[in-house]
């Protein structure tokens, strides 16, 4: 398969090739791991790879593999989350296009080469109904179809699908990988070192912290919550210009992995990158409370939580933050 412009996965990439070599595609694959990492670029070109005739498929210069691309061949299909963020099931009498009952209902017409080929990104964005909807397909798919389920949260599919889906995980890129993709995206960045480690491995979150002024108001929550715990400090903890550039789960995330690194630094002994050194603190007990916390927020996000308030609130609370990041039952008393 021709992996030309495709960073790191070379485990992922060696497995598919060998799936499609010996004609042994599952009919139903699930790609699993964060955002922002290229899996639905690799589940694009694999698809591509079915329809494309020449040797080193795809080719990406044919009308099929430029079609293909660009999500136009006939008989390759893309759900995606629409502008609320959700794979709608559709209505019964009318199956909207983009919508789970639309793809059941393509999936039922013969297709024009013999062959489906199904990309569902997001597929944590159907709904529960939506996807026991969309279970019948999976288990009896059309001769020739294959489905390629891309989530970056696997909890939030049922397991009757995880169940008859080949899961292949994808890991998150090193440095050298995010820093080869943002040099790939003609990027310009100032400190590619630090925007790598708090990327996290996404070249989604990479290309966002590189924007103007993101990293900049990164820092100045960091130096607001580092502010607090050390000298007690009023908390105002606005979001509100960051939230117009990142989501709240990226932007727990890359708060993360920045306390992350400050921790790792400390037990380490290593140097702490400059841009981290601003804000780190010495206490590791009080330190891991507060990487506890972020990820139970994190985790709260499925929950509709307002993150800004329940981070304050947790931060106020940190003394009585117990070893799970929650507040201890025993605290009042």
């Amino acid at each position: 398969m021709n992996t030309v412009g495709i960073i790191g996965h070379t485990r992922q990439l060696k497995f598919l090739e060998l799936l499609r070599r010996n004609d042994t595609i599952p009919h139903t694959m699930l790609f699993s791991g964060k955002s922002g990492i290229g899996k639905k670029l690799v589940a694009q070109r694999f698809i591509a790879s079915l329809f494309c005739s020449e040797v080193d498929s795809p080719c990406l210069r044919c009308p099929t593999c430029l079609q293909a691309m660009n999500m136009t061949f006939p008989d390759i299909i893309e759900l995606h989350p629409d502008e609320k963020g959700t794979i709608p099931i559709g209505s019964t009498d009318r199956s909207e296009q983009g919508s789970v009952r639309w793809l059941i209902d393509r999936l039922s017409k013969k297709s024009i080469t013999g062959t489906y080929g199904v990309i569902i990104n997001g597929a944590e964005a159907i709904s529960t109904g939506g996807q026991n909807a969309l279970l019948k397909t999976i288990e009896e798919p059309q001769a020739g179809a294959h489905i390629i389920i891309i989530t970056e949260n696997k909890s939030l599919i049922l397991p009757t699908i995880l169940s008859r889906s080949m899961e292949l995980a994808f890991n998150p890129l090193d440095a050298a990988e995010v820093k080869q993709a943002l040099t790939a995206a003609g990027a310009g960045v100032a400190d590619p070192d630090i925007i790598s480690e708090l990327s996290g491995g996404s070249v989604e979150t990479a290309l966002l912290l590189s924007a103007e002024n993101t990293l900049s108001g990164i820092a100045a929550i960091c130096h607001e919550i580092t502010s607090y715990l050390l000298r007690c400090q009023s908390l105002r903890l606005d979001l509100a210009a960051l939230q117009k550039k990142i989501s709240m789960d990226q932007l727990l995330s890359i708060l993360l992995n920045a306390y992350r690194s400050i921790l790792s630094s400390s037990i380490s002994g290593a140097p702490l990158h400059p841009f981290l050194a601003d804000f780190s603190i010495a206490d590791r007990k009080k330190l891991t409370k507060l990487i506890k916390i972020l990820l139970a927020l994190r985790k709260g996000l499925t929950n509709n939580l307002n993150i800004r308030s329940a981070l304050k609130g947790m931060l106020y609370a940190i003394e009585e933050i117990n070893d799970f990041g929650l507040p201890r039952l025993d605290a009042a008393e």
